[in-house]
């Protein structure tokens, strides 16, 4: 055997090995980023989950036929039972979608 034989493999052997090892390290990595991409995209697009019940009871207490889609009513269910800022109440009612 000579210099280049070093177990049997030729260093052209060994670089062209290690080269398809990081091509297929580099695929993986790529196709778990985007598995993880789809998991989030898909989380963001599920059903929200619904007004804690605790919350729910107090609204009632408050409004009989509570309407979570009326602005002043999710303002003042917020500061009453979740001990809210009027502002943060307001901007969160809106962004539930309350008019």
């Amino acid at each position: 055997m000579t210099g280049n034989h070093i177990g049997g493999t030729t260093k052209a052997e060994r670089h062209e090995r290690s080269r398809v090892v990081r091509g297929v390290a580099s695929f993986m990595a790529i196709g778990v980023g985007l598995l993880v991409l789809v998991f989030l995209a898909l989380q963001s697009l599920g059903p929200k989950p619904a007004q804690p019940e605790v919350s729910l009871a107090c609204a009632t207490k408050l409004y009989s036929p509570y309407d979570p889609k009326n602005l002043e009513q999710c303002t003042a269910v917020c500061l009453a039972c979740s001990a809210g800022v009027k502002t943060t109440c307001s901007t969160s009612c809106t962004l539930k979608g309350a008019r």
